[in-house]
């Protein structure tokens, strides 16, 4: 006996919403929400890996400059990584934190340290390894992630709270479109800007960043330890793990011409729907300048560096899990 046209329809029309679906909202996580601390946003996503041995555990931590995104974009797009690492035995986890308008990007910083912190305090509890954890994220979580990797160890043995006596020290890091330093008065040298153009911004950027005036931040004594504290840079050394770093942006030199040339840019696709060659970058949050100021202070220091850029040739083009997979298994 045939089957009636509209149940066959209503079953492939079925079976594409579940494909769909799928797609859009990604694997489940094994466990959602997990709380790491007091703020309703210290959760994190944990998908664990099947393993009669603990697990190597890979930690995203999402972009959004520390005032938008969160551990729900990282479903669906992440797919294929995901599904590889899941593979391949290690567990994945993706944290949110505080946003600027309830934390000053310091103790933002700390929130991803605590969530890494939690997840090693409860490691029997999950199945996980941790000796062999690393991190990862793009703009905002890039420079966390690379901030955990070259930060000395945040560990407390003389906490009242245990999870904060567990380490904060890395296997590997990556870093995607990644910020130099969060040292904002050191962004001029970075991106060869003049340094007055940034000093203006600092009054914008130190109270909305730091909660600090900016003499505060850039004079006192307090300003400054808050910044050499968030300056990657400075805290690199020869100790530190492996990182991975990428930028696919434009390498656009930082110049007034470039400038003009940019604005006629934006006025072509506004006017004529079109931009001209090649493409002016003036993105100074993501720019490529970052990403070889990091890579230089690595090689210089001895940390071993994996940096991809726009004309990387294409047999060199690695991914960040294939970065992090690699290293995760050779410990």
């Amino acid at each position: 006996m045939n089957s009636h046209p509209l149940s066959l329809r209503w079953l492939a029309a079925a079976i594409l919403g579940t494909v769909l679906w799928t797609s859009a909202w990604g694997l489940e996580p094994t466990f959602r929400d997990i709380p790491y601390g007091p703020h309703e946003r210290n959760k994190f996503d944990l998908w664990q890996a099947p393993s009669a041995t603990p697990t190597p555990l890979i930690v995203h931590i999402h972009g959004g400059g520390f005032y938008e995104g969160g551990k729900g974009g990282f479903w669906g797009s992440k797919d294929t990584d995901l599904a590889r690492a899941l593979e391949a035995g290690v567990s994945v986890a993706s944290i949110n934190y505080r946003f600027l308008e309830s934390a000053p990007l310091q103790d933002i910083l700390r929130d991803s340290a605590r969530a890494l912190q939690f997840m090693r305090y409860n490691a029997a509890k999950w199945n996980l390894d941790k000796t062999r954890v690393a991190a990862y994220g793009d703009s905002a979580g890039a420079g966390t992630s690379l901030w955990l990797a070259f930060h000395d160890d945040l560990a407390d043995p003389n906490s009242p709270d245990p999870v904060l006596r567990e380490s904060t020290r890395l296997t590997a890091a990556g870093g995607l479109i990644p910020q130099a330093t969060y040292d904002f008065a050191k962004w001029p040298e970075v991106l060869g800007i003049p340094q007055y153009v940034w000093y203006l911004s600092m009054l914008r950027v130190a109270p909305r960043y730091y909660r600090l005036w900016p003499r505060q931040a850039v004079l006192e004594e307090n300003g400054q330890k808050i910044r050499a504290d968030l300056d990657m840079l400075s805290w690199i050394d020869s100790s530190d793990p492996p990182v991975y770093l990428y930028c696919g942006q434009e390498n656009t030199p930082l110049t007034y011409a470039n400038l003009f040339r940019y604005l006629y840019q934006e006025l072509s696709k506004k006017l004529l729907d079109r931009a001209p060659k090649p493409s002016i970058n003036l993105d100074i949050l993501h720019h490529p300048a970052h990403t070889r100021a990091l890579e230089r202070a690595c090689n210089e220091k001895g940390v071993s560096c994996l940096a991809v850029y726009r004309d990387t040739p294409k047999e060199k083009q690695v991914g960040v899990y294939d970065f992090l997979l690699e290293h995760l298994r050779r410990q």
